[in-house]
């Protein structure tokens, strides 16, 4: 439950919201609690859902998987994972999830790979990952192959692990991948902006809490060293991308409870504060961004042992005071999102007005612009598999929203 405190705070965040260097305001939204809270879930996205999966409540291990609507801002069961866990691994690739490695119970580590499937929500087992049982991963998915790194493979402290591999889910084989060029770790946060991937902080082999951020290109199989985080550095944060921007925020170093938050602009290689976040922990909890969009909540509170359900937004006000995020009105609605191959896309909106939309793919390219009135049919045959980004123009009214080609 919000507590009257986290409301107030909320409140102030929008009479004194901060500004950082890039002189953007940000201050954070309050979304629909998740009906159970839990940490150490994990999150991936498909089309326009964010699923979280198991995590732990208590003294349990869950095995349910809630599922986030970006459109009706609310919470839906759907099929359990088999095996209950927390601190797993997770990412997304050409419209499934997959979830691996984690703990449960007590001490229990997990090296097992389960892949999601959205259309007939339904759970299938896959290759084992092929290092030792693990958990509190760096974890990620890039160019078709979902990436799984470093961990822990004993008590909470370490052993700790500092391998890497990638999983291709096609051919249903792991491979050894590129591991983080830098000490033993886990707790870290992953995640990917502009076709590359970012790798942040985390608990160290020699126990001591990294503020490193570093950047992996899979084209090259290289990582790079980035500016060091400018917050006191962290374990289990929660971390997202704002548009082109990178999110990281909350998390613990011992038994502190961290609440403050700190943007990354990829191109100036800067770090600058946005409002605190004012939900009621977020350590070990769930964030994941969808269109540009993020969400962080659920958690950890170290002070009472308990688990959290409260889901906020960031979001950024204009000048004007107009919202500048993309709209949660969604007068274009674009179905079914994620579509195979040969599937006709039909776009629909309930304005009068024109609709002028553009498609483009993971790396911006623009790959197909088209307007209509009322409805348009879209041939998604004309598109490789992959992830697309939708935005359109209406009356001034701007919108935007991905979609998932799948294969044949």
């Amino acid at each position: 439950m919000k507590t009257a405190l986290f409301r107030i705070v909320l409140i102030q965040s929008f009479l004194c919201p901060v500004i950082n260097a890039k002189g953007q305001q940000f201050l954070w939204e309050v979304r629909s609690d998740m009906p159970e809270g839990r940490w150490g879930a994990s999150t991936f996205v498909i089309g326009n859902i964010a699923y979280v999966v198991g995590g732990r409540i208590g003294s349990s291990d869950r095995t349910e998987m809630w599922a986030y609507d970006l459109g009706s801002d609310s919470w839906t069961t759907l099929a359990p994972i088999p095996v209950g866990r927390r601190l797993a691994a997770a990412f997304a690739v050409n419209g499934k999830g997959y979830v691996s490695c984690g703990l449960t119970g007590v001490g229990t580590r997990l090296n097992d790979l389960w892949e999601y499937d959205p259309i007939s929500d339904t759970w299938s087992s896959r290759a084992e990952f092929p290092g030792e049982a693990r958990y509190g991963t760096y974890h990620f998915a890039l160019n078709g192959l979902g990436y799984v790194g470093a961990g822990n493979m004993g008590t909470s402290n370490g052993p700790f692990l500092a391998d890497a591999f990638k999983y291709d889910p096609l051919s249903d084989t792991w491979s050894t991948a590129t591991a983080l060029p830098d000490a033993a770790r886990h707790g870290t946060a992953s995640f990917t902006l502009n076709g590359e991937a970012y790798v942040f902080g985390g608990k160290e082999a020699n126990l001591a809490f990294s503020p490193d951020l570093w950047r992996y290109n899979a084209t090259s199989e290289s990582w790079t060293l980035l500016a060091p985080f400018s917050g006191m550095p962290r374990s289990s944060p929660l971390a997202f991308v704002y548009n082109s921007d990178a999110v990281i925020g909350c998390g613990r170093n011992d038994n502190t409870n961290f609440f403050d938050v700190w943007l990354y602009d990829p191109p100036t290689n800067q770090w600058s504060t946005v409002p605190t976040y004012p939900g009621e922990s977020s350590l070990a909890g769930t964030s994941f961004s969808i269109s540009g969009r993020a969400f962080g909540g659920l958690g950890w509170l170290l002070s009472d042992n308990t688990s959290k359900e409260d889901l906020w937004e960031l979001v950024k006000p204009s000048k004007t005071g107009i919202d500048d995020r993309i709209s949660m009105v969604h007068s274009v609605r674009v179905f079914p999102s994620p579509t195979p191959r040969h599937t006709p896309v039909l776009f629909s909106s309930d304005s009068n007005d024109r609709v002028d939309v553009l498609v483009h793919d993971m790396k911006g390219v623009l790959v197909a612009s088209f307007n209509f009135l009322h409805s348009h049919t879209f041939e998604a045959g004309d598109l490789a598999s992959g992830s697309y980004t939708i935005r359109w123009n209406t009356a001034g009214q701007i919108g935007q929203q991905s979609l998932m080609v799948l294969s044949d």
